[in-house]
């Protein structure tokens, strides 16, 4: 539960923002502002609104703010900017709400498959797999998404928004650090008059790094933990006039990491030998139209693929051969913005996604999914904006389901807006989770898909003097919760295990002190209880920061850029991890040197701590350590 002080707290913020706000409400009511797409967000409501009108809490993390960072894995870059994540050896997951079942876009396109695409986790995709050079920006969407993008999106939704070329330049990076780090980036984009392109490709490389020891504090190397891929992106545009313009995506990635996986009781590799091949393609054409007015009108049409192959690791049921599949992913979407008055928008739509596994081995199953959304949107008297939302989804294995949300916001002014919102979420089960058959699990055809609800209030405002606050608390409920049943050495399987409720709070502060100097600070409390294998709930051991602390120093003066961010946790489990609590620190320094050139250096857990992000799932807390102190040199040059 949130406790007693914390409710105060939050009480006492909204109160004094309703207070400050209203001196500026007449003013504020009056003015008609100019539409600015940087001033808006578009995933909370699947078209731009403005940041004082979204009833949810959301986070914008800027293609600058990556850029001056010298950010080179999104994982990086979330906790960089008090976004939690889970991380192994081999790749990283977002967690928001105390949730990793978290659905990623990229531009809208849903990137999680059907299959267990992380050791110890099956609903969560690899981010890390995903180039951040051509980012625009990120749009970080906590709480319930699935009245808008269907099943997965019950912690959130991270959209990940691409860059479109604004003209003509070519830009190369190199960069190098600890464990022999290697990366190599090309940028190039060009535009004439309607038409443009936007290309990068990139290399990166790491011997296997190492991590200290949690009971003897010593540095060890993780085995088959070394890095090895290959990034491309392409876009192209072409503008068609009157607020159209046609779109082509390519995403490519080609990942040869080591997969050691978990470290086992002896503190050695459980695959020590291990690695995979993963090859993913994602081709998407869109069409849009209204653009000008951000109406966010499309015709979608994409396919995403994925390939792999994992040796000296996980094994088909002839107990030899290395474990592959093959995925695929085709997808048709349609969306409508319609302006039936002043008073009033309508935005709808309707998709069709095929989903298909190939494991080359036991499973050869698809799911296909035809879904249509509705939401309607009031103005009302004083800045208030009511919204209504609701989705159909009919699945092929599991049927349909309905899921619908409800928000309130009130805009107090230009910088201030509270609001209130109840949302459902729904997560089917996976075709691996339901069809598997192999000597590490096999499926369960009776799994449920799992259901729940989240009510969320919040805060965003500016108290003044260059401070910015946005606060929100949830609470949420689940039942059929999904989760791994171990057998261990007989094969596995997944089984739904009744309830699952979170509570939690979230807050961040920003702080201009002077014009080279601002503070970030966050706190985040989330509690979650299960009844898995009991009658009554019980707070879930697995939970990585029931406690999270964030601090951020930035500095930014003529050619310089810095920032220093502390990140904890406290009150974890030692059932699950190796310390109840952690502390790192990590740095970024950026230096102009010429307008066309730039070094910037990186430093991670300066602490050199001991500590992990996901708890163990097969074998002792510490099964997934993060990596030690490390730091990194890079140089980017545009010409």
């Amino acid at each position: 539960m949130i406790n007693s002080k914390q409710k105060k707290i939050l009480c006492s913020l909204i109160s004094s923002a309703l207070l400050f706000g209203m001196t500026g409400l007449a003013s504020a009511e009056e003015a008609e502002q100019e539409y600015n797409f940087d001033e808006y967000v578009v995933t909370a409501n699947r078209i731009p609104v403005k940041a004082t009108e979204v009833a949810a809490n959301v986070t914008v993390i800027t293609g600058e703010t990556i850029e001056k960072g010298g950010f080179t894995r999104i994982s990086d870059v979330l906790r960089d900017n008090n976004i939690n994540t889970g991380s192994t050896s081999f790749g990283a997951f977002p967690v928001l709400n105390g949730d990793d079942r978290v659905l990623v876009l990229v531009d809208g396109r849903k990137m999680n498959w059907p299959h267990l695409m992380f050791s110890g986790n099956d609903h969560v995709v690899n981010i890390d797999g995903i180039s951040v050079k051509n980012i625009e920006r990120i749009e970080i969407l906590r709480g319930p998404g699935s009245s808008l993008y269907g099943s997965d999106a019950v912690g959130g939704v991270v959209n990940i928004i691409t860059k479109k070329a604004e003209g003509n330049r070519t830009s190369i990076a190199s960069e190098f650090g600890n464990w022999g780090f290697k990366r190599y980036n090309l940028t190039t984009e060009g535009k004439t008059d309607d038409i443009s392109y936007f290309f990068t490709a990139e290399q990166k490389k790491r011997d296997n790094f190492e991590y200290k020891e949690a009971n003897t504090g010593k540095n060890k190397t993780h085995a088959a933990s070394q890095l090895d891929q290959d990034l491309m992106t392409l876009r192209l545009d072409k503008e068609l006039g009157n607020g159209k313009d046609i779109s082509l995506q390519w995403e490519h990635t080609n990942d040869q990491t080591g997969f050691g996986a978990a470290l086992m009781e002896d503190g050695n590799a459980a695959n020590p030998e291990g690695r995979q091949d993963l090859t993913s393609n994602n081709l998407a054409l869109t069409y849009r139209w209204n653009q000008d007015s951000g109406a966010g009108n499309f015709v979608r049409v994409y396919r995403n693929t994925s390939t792999g192959t994992l040796y000296k690791s996980l094994v088909k049921t002839d107990g030899v051969s290395p474990y592959s599949y093959d995925l695929y992913a085709n997808g048709v979407e349609w969306q409508q913005n319609w302006k039936l008055s002043e008073k009033q928008t309508l935005v709808g739509g309707a998709s069709w996604l095929k989903e298909h596994l190939d494991d080359q081995d036991t499973i050869n199953r698809g799911v296909s999914t035809k879904s249509v959304f509705l939401e309607n949107s009031w103005r009302l008297p004083s800045k208030w904006l009511l919204t209504v939302g609701t989705r159909y989804d009919d699945q092929s294995i599991v049927g349909d389901n309905t899921t619908s949300r409800l928000s309130i916001n009130r805009e107090i002014n230009a910088t201030t807006n509270i609001y209130a919102s109840w949302g459902q979420y729904v997560r089917n089960p996976t075709v691996a989770q339901l069809f598997s058959n192999t000597i590490y699990w096999v499926g369960n055809s009776d799994l449920k898909p799992e259901e729940g609800n989240t009510v969320t209030i919040g805060l965003n405002t500016e108290l003044g003097d260059g401070t910015k606050l946005q606060t929100s608390v949830y609470s949420s409920h689940l039942k059929n919760a999904i989760q791994w049943k171990s057998l261990w050495p007989d094969p596995g399987y997944y089984e739904n295990v009744d309830r699952e409720k979170r509570q939690g709070l979230d807050i961040t502060l920003n702080k201009t002190l002077s014009p080279q100097w601002d503070v970030t600070a966050g706190y985040s409390y989330a509690q979650i209880k299960t009844t898995a294998n009991s009658t009554n709930y019980y707070d879930d051991p697995k939970n990585s920061q029931p406690n999270g602390y964030h601090l951020g120093f930035n500095y930014n003066q003529d050619k310089w850029d810095a920032g220093l961010t502390l990140r904890a946790a406290t009150n974890r489990s030692l059932e699950k991890f190796t310390s109840k609590s952690y502390l790192t620190m990590d740095m970024t320094v950026n230096y102009q040197i010429t307008p066309t050139t730039r070094i910037y250096a990186n430093a991670y857990n300066l602490t050199n701590e001991a500590y992990e992000l996901i708890g163990n799932v097969w074998y002792k807390p510490g099964s997934y350590p993060m990596a030690g102190r490390n730091f990194f040199i890079g140089m980017e040059h545009r010409m």
